[in-house]
């Protein structure tokens, strides 16, 4: 549930690499065009807006200049047709009303501009100026200019038609702009479709080498564990069989020797034969030994669960200061040749990797036979190391290229602080065969 989870939450995950390519390409240009779009949308809207505020404000004053006769003589009729051809020639106007000084209605005069108003209009006062000049009749009376408020002009406006007009401009930047996100999604199409061939060729030849790589180091230890094979015959069919024969030959020296004299010489013959046989039976346990290191008899006679348990009791006696446990399915046959010497072979040198370095109390190897995999757990208490810092030894290495080369998996887990190590590996069951060219 929780991997359905997160996969859903993070679908691109399931994406290939052409459409991250582009992703990664568009995001950027989508998200500047659509600010740049925002903005201009924006920019319109308020180009619109300042527009009407300063129409309306000029229309305003300039009408109630023309508004003081009328008012001062009671005659409408010639600001009636002055409103009447502004509001025939500018459709933002959506009424005009006069108003007295005390601000009751005297003309009201609706525009032809669609749609609602303006929350906000626009006043201007219409004053009437009075101006005194002194006359030869009357030279010492009042001179200068007086300003009275008579009335008030007001002008709403509606948006509606310019911004109309603005939106026919905002829709021709949009189409512009959506023909050059078209255009650059094509370019971006176009580059990723060539970068994707490049980047899935480069990949499909890694791929090709790495297992390449495999196949190689499949044969190269396939070669060596017959080249081992060969060696231990050798050494078991003939080494050891002349050094039994020495041994043997030695021991009849000795016997003969009772007969000879002096017999100060026959002890020192029996002596010297019995030295020869000593000699000839450690060169014998020697020679077994090697065999036992270069092909494990063992794996072939008790299969690969008695012969870990057997490598396993072998490493508890030797080193009486470490408890290693064994813990292996009991169903482990029907496991290919080569799963089953790469598996001793992880095991021995995961084992001898512990004894030298780790210091441990406690080793548990564990074999489990799942889902046609062979799976091994080697873990320790021992010191701990960096296994993200610290490169890989050539035990390490040699570990992690075997198990790659039958396409199974490695993983190393170490703490430094709390110490202890875990090595788990998984192999196939039936690898699959190598092609041959």
């Amino acid at each position: 549930m929780d991997g359905v989870t997160s996969r859903g939450w993070r679908p691109w995950q399931r994406w290939s690499t052409r459409t991250r390519l582009l992703v990664i390409t568009l995001a950027p240009v989508v998200v500047m065009c659509l600010a740049l779009v925002w903005y201009s949308y924006q920019s319109r809207q308020q180009e619109a807006r300042a527009e009407l505020a300063e129409r309306g404000q000029v229309l305003a004053r300039v009408l109630a200049d023309s508004s003081e006769h009328a008012i001062v003589s009671g005659r409408y009729d010639d600001l009636q047709r002055t409103i009447r051809d502004v509001l025939q020639s500018d459709t933002a106007i959506w009424q005009v009303a006069l108003f007295d000084a005390r601000r009751r209605p005297l003309l009201r005069l609706q525009g032809g501009a669609t749609g609602g108003p303006e929350a906000r209009y626009y006043e201007a006062p219409v004053v009437k100026r009075l101006i005194w000049i002194a006359t030869p009749a009357a030279p010492g009376g009042p001179q200068g200019m007086t300003v009275e408020t008579v009335g008030y002009l007001q002008v709403r406006m509606a948006p509606q038609a310019l911004l109309a007009r603005q939106a026919h401009r905002f829709h021709v930047e949009l189409l512009v702009a959506c023909a050059g996100l078209l255009l650059c999604g094509a370019l971006a199409f176009r580059l990723s479709q060539g970068f994707d061939t490049s980047l899935q060729a480069s990949l499909a030849a890694l791929r090709q080498a790495d297992a390449e790589k495999r196949q190689l180091l499949r044969r190269v230890n396939t070669a060596v564990e017959a080249e081992r094979q060969g060696i231990a015959l050798e050494i078991h069919d003939e080494l050891n069989a002349v050094l039994v024969a020495a041994r043997l030959e030695a021991q009849r020296i000795a016997a003969l020797a009772r007969d000879a004299q002096p017999p100060a010489l026959a002890e020192d013959i029996a002596t010297r034969a019995q030295t020869i046989a000593r000699l000839a039976l450690g060169l014998y346990n020697s020679g077994r030994a090697l065999v036992r290191r270069l092909r494990p008899e063992v794996l072939d006679m008790l299969g690969l669960r008695g012969a870990v348990d057997e490598m396993v009791r072998q490493y508890g006696g030797s080193h009486p200061d470490c408890r290693f446990a064994c813990e292996a399915d009991e169903d482990l046959d029907g496991i290919a040749p080569e799963v089953a010497i790469t598996a001793y072979r992880v095991v021995q040198e995961a084992l001898s990797n512990v004894v030298k370095h780790a210091r441990a109390r406690h080793v548990h190897v564990r074999l489990a036979r799942r889902d046609a995999m062979l799976h091994i757990d080697v873990e320790d208490d021992g010191t701990g190391f960096d296994a993200t810092a610290r490169q890989d030894g050539i035990g390490i290495a040699g570990m992690r290229e075997r198990v790659q080369a039958l396409d199974g998996g490695f993983a190393l887990a170490s703490d430094p602080v709390a110490g202890g190590t875990r090595i788990a590996i998984e192999l196939p069951l039936q690898p699959r065969q190598p092609h041959r060219r």
